[in-house]
Order: C-alpha cells, then structure tokens, then sequence
C-alpha cells in the first residue's frame, strides 16, 4: 500500500512539473533552439534538471518548484531588458561578428568566435557556396548561425533583374487539418464553406472527414489532400 501511494505521488509531481516546465517555456517565446542565446540555453537545460528534480522529490517538493519559477523569471527579466535597452542587448546577447568582408576572411575574428577554418567551410557549403570567390561577406549571428552575403553577380537573378512583371502573392490559409475545419482561418480567407466544399467535391474528396489537409490563398488557388 505504501509503494502504491509513493507511485501515485510521483505520478502527481511528475505531472506538476511538466506543467510548470510548459508555461515557463511559453513564457520564454517560441524561438527555436538555434536562435536562442547561450544565456537562454543554459537556462533552459537548467530548468529541465530542477523540473525531473521536482517529480522526484517528494518530501520537499516545493524547493525545485520555486527555482524554476525564479528561473523563468529571471529569463523573463533578461528577454525585457534585450527588448527596451540595446546596450543590455549588446550585453546579454553579444554583438554580430564579420568573419568575412571584400574575399577576405579574418582569423582573429576566427579565434574570436570560436570558429575553427574548416567549420566556417563547411557552413559555407551548406550555404550553397563551394567557391569562396561567390561570397562577398560572411557574418556570424548572436544566434550562432553564420550569414552570407553573396556577391551581386553571384546571387539569384529576381524577376525585376530580369524586367518581368509578376501576379502579386497571396498568405495561404490553413482550412482543414486532420479532417477538421479550421473557421477562423476559412474566415480570414474571405470564402465560406459552400465554396469549400465544392473544392474538395472538385479534389474528389467527398466529405471534409476525408481531407488531411486543404488551403487556400484570395486569389481562390486551392490544394486539398487525403491522408494515406
């Protein structure tokens, strides 16, 4: 009996901390992990520790539980001050670095970065650029991701280099997903749900039950799919 009430304990505590751990990482925004700060990584690892913590400490529970609650605070205090100071900015989160300007590439800013040459070749690569001779700058971000500017007759020819004229573009709005009805977006999209319906009838989809997934822009351009 005691064994099964020291279970249903850890269940319940378990379930607390994951409920603490999802709203303090709802505070801290919906960056992804590549564009967080060190700061940011280092808080996040540590509130996920103090969190498994929690689930199984069952006699002082409160003790993990207040950590984790003043260290998402203190995530929230640092993210504010980044948003209203720059100097705070530059601070917490550092300041881009130019690893490459004008064919050139800087070893001490390198060395400074943490960079080693054939890793900032290898994220030139992944960039598309196997020619060094394409690049006219490389900047590394406070994110940690490298930034490459190519040189203009390098870069991608637009319809404007070109003197074309374009069909102005249009959001896509999310109408079905999983067999549901998304309203509000069928809303904002300015149709209703006759014409959706024609549209799948059109894809061959005879109930909405049946779409995985449908979209549509203003312009009326349609794609609907059946899940397999």
């Amino acid at each position: 009996m005691q064994v099964f009430q020291e279970i249903v304990i850890v269940i319940v505590a378990s379930v607390g901390s994951l409920v603490a751990l999802f709203f303090l990482t709802r505070l801290g925004g919906k960056r992804q992990i590549a564009q967080m700060s060190a700061f940011d990584y280092v808080n996040s690892i540590t509130i996920g520790s103090i969190a498994a913590e929690m689930a199984t400490n069952l006699e002082q529970w409160y003790r993990p539980l207040t950590a984790m609650v003043i260290y998402g605070v203190a995530a929230c205090l640092v993210h504010y001050c980044s948003c209203k100071s720059i100097a705070a900015r530059a601070f917490l989160s550092g300041r881009p670095i130019i690893l490459m300007e004008n064919g050139k590439i800087y070893k001490k800013e390198l060395t400074r970065a943490k960079i080693d040459l054939n890793e900032f070749l290898a994220q030139a690569r992944i960039a598309g650029y196997f020619d060094l001779n394409e690049i006219e700058s490389a900047m590394l971000e406070t994110s940690g991701q490298i930034s490459f500017l190519p040189k203009s007759q390098n870069r991608p020819a637009t319809p404007e280099d070109l003197n074309l004229d374009t069909d102005p573009v249009s959001t896509w709005y999310d109408l079905v997903m999983d067999g549901q009805l998304m309203p509000d977006h069928l809303k904002a999209s300015g149709k209703d749900r006759t014409w959706l319906d024609s549209q799948l009838a059109r894809a061959d989809i005879g109930q909405m039950s049946e779409a995985f997934y449908a979209a549509c822009d203003k312009d009326g351009n349609f794609f609907a799919c059946r899940g397999k």
